[in-house]
């Protein structure tokens, strides 16, 4: 919610938009709309002024904080395959649309009292988290451990997946991590490796989900590789380009992601 009061001939005082954790907000339900009118992402980002791989990265996203997915992908549609809002996917739409109403309805309300008195303002002012972390999972903590200087918390995505990362006593405290807490767990894009033949070795790094390749964006020197996992989450790695060639990764390969445990951030609701 953004305050605006340069100009006593604005028409609102405060404007804002509903945001979502994760920082999903109006233009991914204007994205989940156009799907659902479309059955075409290609066009459904077209026409909400996103790329294409801009707008699975939102749905990405989403379908990673949702309890199901909300977009599925159908093989056989116009260019080989659509895509469409799954049932739960239109009933969050849907919900979006009632509290959006409601949101102006708040909005309008909310500047009337700010006409008559300024300072009240300041009741409405908050603080916004931005993250680059392209890895964002939602689950909860199902097992902590303490050491002298470290903490070892376990998180279960919603397929049933776990998540180990590894902070600072200080920053358990600090976030107060317990067992049955919700999380947000933070991935670097770089910090994920693919491996694809183990070669009769065993890695040391604590998280290794497997999963399939679900699509591959090659740049001129480095790519991302978006991989699906068995629960429906998705993790997006940075890949040289001489990679991609050597592990052969092509849509629907079977590949293991894998990060070290101190790889992983965690945050909590403000």
């Amino acid at each position: 919610m953004t305050g605006q009061t340069n100009s006593a001939q604005q028409s609102a005082l405060v404007d804002g938009e509903i945001r979502l954790a994760g920082g999903l907000g109006q233009r991914l339900f204007k994205l989940l709309k156009a799907i659902d009118n479309t059955g075409s992402i290609n066009q459904a980002a077209r026409e909400v002024g996103l790329t294409y791989k801009g707008a699975w990265e939102m749905i990405e996203r989403a379908n990673n904080m949702a309890s199901t997915r909300l977009v599925r992908t159908l093989v056989g549609g116009k260019q080989g395959g659509g895509t469409l809002l799954s049932p739960a996917g239109k009933a969050f739409l849907g919900l979006f649309v009632d509290l959006e109403r409601e949101h102006r309805q708040f909005l309008a309300m909310l500047n009337q009292r700010l006409a008559e008195n300024q300072e009240i303002l300041m009741l409405f002012k908050r603080s916004t988290m931005k993250v680059s972390a392209r890895n964002q999972f939602f689950g909860a903590v199902i097992h902590v451990v303490e050491d002298c200087v470290s903490v070892t918390v376990v998180v279960e995505l919603k397929g049933g997946e776990t998540i180990v990362a590894t902070i600072t006593r200080e920053s358990a405290t600090d976030l107060g991590i317990a067992e049955g807490i919700e999380v947000m767990a933070l991935v670097k894009a770089p910090q994920i490796m693919l491996v694809t033949d183990f070669g009769g070795y065993r890695l040391s790094a604590r998280n290794q989900l497997q999963g399939k390749v679900a699509r591959i964006h090659q740049g001129e020197i480095t790519g991302e590789v978006v991989v699906e996992l068995k629960g429906g989450d998705s993790v997006a790695a940075t890949v040289t380009d001489e990679s991609l060639g050597r592990l052969g990764l092509a849509e629907g390969s079977p590949v293991t992601v894998v990060f070290k445990s101190g790889a992983v951030m965690l945050a909590v609701p403000a």
